[in-house]
């Protein structure tokens, strides 16, 4: 298996990994009474640095870049000046859009998920693209 190929694997493994006691914690919340309405409120007022949503944004948004690039450059034997260039624009399409998406049905543009995403881009283009 490529490297390139099986880091991506890894990032997405990882970003897909949720501790256990941290979901069954928000499954037990999320049966009280008036917790929705409380934790929804309090959400849209509270965006940390560091969680694990924003873990999430940087891997999701490393191991984009290096798996396009690798299906575009590597396997379809593409131009890879060209791989590089779809592969940082779909990246950064895919997080505004994620973005866009939030503020439409969740009424909460975040730009500290952007922050993280063009972080997450610019590691996935070193490790995997240059």
């Amino acid at each position: 298996m490529n490297k390139y190929l099986m880091l991506t694997v890894i990032l997405l493994l990882l970003a897909a990994a949720q501790d256990l006691d941290t979901l069954q914690q928000d499954t037990t919340l999320l049966n009280k009474p008036n917790f929705k309405e409380k934790y929804n409120s309090h959400k849209k007022n509270h965006d940390p640095w560091f969680s694990q949503d924003k873990f999430m944004h940087f891997s999701l948004s490393a191991a984009i870049p290096g798996f396009t690039y690798y299906f575009y450059a590597c396997q379809m034997n593409k131009n890879k000046n060209e791989g590089k260039i779809i592969s940082i624009s779909l990246t950064a399409l895919i997080g505004i859009g994620k973005e866009i998406y939030d503020s439409k049905t969740k009424g909460h543009f975040a730009w500290k998920d952007i922050a993280w995403d063009g972080l997450g881009l610019a590691v996935g283009y070193f490790a995997f693209v240059k």
